[in-house]
Parts: C-alpha cells; structure tokens; sequence
C-alpha cells in the first residue's frame, strides 16, 4: 500500500505537495446527489449546481443549467438514440463546457483526456402522465380521460436519466429506471452480435424464430449483465400501455401475421417509457412453477435430451412452466399490461415469445 501524502516541512518531498493534479486524482465526482441529471422539459435536462469533476487532472464545478439541441456537438435528437453528456475541459484555464454527444467515447471537438462523461439519456417517445400517480392522462389533463390512448410524444424520455451514481450496474443504453435499484429495458430484446441482447429501437426482436428459449435467453442475458424479469415487474413497466384492439394496429402490433421491429407503434408506449410491453411477441418472466395438470407419480424426466444440463424431477413430462406475459401480434384485445399465459414449458421454443431484460 503506498503512502500518498505526507507531512514535509521542506517541502522536497512530492508526496507533500498539493496540486489540482493530485486533487482531482482524490475527488473523482462529489454531488449533492445522485440523480443530479433530470429530465425538465420534453427535450431538455437539467444540470444540479455544486457538482464537482475533476476532467484531464483539474477539477471543475458545475452551476445550475438547462441542456438542450443546443448543446449536442453534431446534429439534432434522433428518435431511438441513446446520448451522452460530458463535461468538458477548453483549455487555456478556461471554465468547463458541457457537450450532448451521440459518441460514447468522448464528444465532437474533445477528447477522452479532455472530457468526462456524467451521464446520459434516451431520446424515445414518451407518455403524459399525472405526475403524482403515473396515470395516463388525455390533451386536457384528465386521468384516463377520452383519447389518453394518443397522448405520447417524442422527447427524452424521463426515467432514461443516468448519472455515474443513478444507473444500473450494465451499460444502461436503452434503459429506463422502474424502481428502486431496478432498471429495465426499454425495447424487446434483440441479438447484440455478441452472444448477448441489447435493447434498440426498429430492431428486430429475438423470438424461437432464432430457437431461443426461456434458459437461452436467460444465458444470452448474463452475458450482458441482465436478468429475465418477474411478472410483478412487468405489470409495472407495462403500466399506463393501451390493450390491443379487435382491429387495426393503433394501440399496439396485436392484429398482424407477424412481428414487427420494436417500438414503431406509437401508443404502444408505457407509463414510464417502455415500449411493446403489449403485442408484437411475447415476453418470458423469471416466473417458474409447476402445473399439475394431469399429475403422475413423481419422476426424472430428460425435457431437454442430447443437451447435456440434466433432468428435472416433476409430476409430468412438461410439469415446469415458465410465465408469458404482454401478448403477441395476433392476441388481438386480449394481449394487454397484465395478460399473461402459464401453459409454456421454459425449453419450448415459440416463434412469437421474446424477452424485455432487467438489472440491478
């Protein structure tokens, strides 16, 4: 363990010396507290004061500001993008500059020695909702008044607010904050390319199409940090999502032959951001139970021979079953924020279930 500061009245000691190289090294980030990044507008976010960074060995300290378009360091918000806010260092002794970027790296005009990111968010479409209660609201402010359905626009959405002491412990790329310590996917999980999933808009959502299962897509989830989620919170990050109707796809992708790439129907927006929680594919829950339908005496049973992971003793060949949850593109009214269907084994492969991944 070393020494790094020390006592010298000489002063020709460097570990007695006391620079804002050295300082910066220490303090790292101070805030008033964690979400010091919050979303106060449809397109805007705004910035504590009194936050301290230091950036390239010199600390800086942060005032009271509104972000905006204005300051991206290229282009304007695009819908489905993920964006970066970094705080930046000019130079010449010069006071820090905050920059929005697309680049996760560092931003247009800086570099990663010059620049420091703080944070982030999503630009999606969004939900008005009463702010107290999470309640879908109409045009005139009414909790579930007439035409809440079309109520949604776009802008950053509100929960998709990081900072280095509120966000989820993966890269939190697509992510919105549900509850307490956990965050959820904003999109159905699509292949990342990398063994893992990754939550993008207009992707196409991973299903048994590709012969994923429930354990499939528990494993591929661990490869980015993620959990499968549980049906309590699901019913809570579908919250505020319009049913499916008989007719159309307005409401959401419920009366179609197929899937369809995540989040293109607007309505089908939820209360805190997400979207598709209703329609397109169903989504597996963590949920496991046994269905004694039909029970025999208690056995071994071999459900997935020729894999090598073992038997599971149960009352029935496919005793073990797995939650859905949302509905699919043909559940028509029936697919909805707590629809849910519990008749799946969790190695059955079903072209029209996917996932929506948690973390903590």
């Amino acid at each position: 363990m070393l020494r790094i500061f020390v006592d010298d009245v000489t002063g020709t000691d460097p570990r007695s010396l006391l620079n804002t190289a050295r300082l910066s090294a220490l303090v790292e980030a101070v805030t008033p507290r964690d979400k010091y990044l919050e979303c106060n507008g449809d397109a805007t976010v705004a910035v504590d004061a009194d936050c301290i960074f230091s950036v390239g060995g010199y600390l800086f300290k942060t005032v009271q500001t509104t972000l905006s378009a204005a300051n991206l360091d290229l282009g304007s918000f695009v819908i489905g993008n993920d964006y970066y806010i970094y705080l930046c260092d000019p130079g010449s002794l010069q006071d820090g500059v905050i920059r929005i970027s697309l680049n996760s790296t560092f931003p247009n005009g800086f570099t990663a020695s010059n620049s420091r990111k703080i944070g982030g968010f999503h630009f999606g479409m969004c939900r008005r909702v009463n702010p107290q209660s999470l309640v879908p609201i109409n045009a005139g402010g009414v909790d579930r008044g007439a035409g809440w359905e079309g109520n949604v626009y776009l802008g950053i959405i509100p929960r998709s607010v990081w900072t280095l002491k509120h966000r989820p412990n993966c890269n939190p790329e697509g992510m919105v904050h549900l509850k307490g310590t956990t965050w959820v996917d904003i999109y159905l999980s699509s292949d990342n390319g990398a063994g893992g999933l990754r939550s993008r808009y207009n992707a196409v959502p991973m299903t048994g199409t590709e012969g994923m299962t429930q354990y499939l897509f528990n494993e591929r989830a661990l490869v980015v940090g993620k959990r499968l989620m549980s049906y309590d919170e699901f019913c809570q990050a579908a919250f505020g999502s319009p049913q499916g109707a008989a007719s159309g796809n307005t409401m959401a992708w419920t009366n179609a032959s197929a899937r369809n790439p995540a989040g293109l129907v607007n309505n089908a927006t939820s209360s805190i951001g997400c979207r598709d929680c209703v329609g397109n594919v169903w989504e597996w829950m963590r949920d496991i139970f046994e269905n004694f339908w039909n029970p025999t005496a208690g056995a071994w049973h071999d459900a997935m021979p020729g894999q090598d992971v073992g038997q599971i003793w149960m009352h029935n060949p496919t005793a073990l079953r797995a939650l859905l949850a949302g509905g699919n593109w043909s559940g028509l009214a029936r697919a909805g924020a707590r629809a849910a269907v519990v008749n799946n084994w969790p190695w059955q492969v079903n072209a029209d279930v996917g996932v929506r991944l948690a973390c903590d």
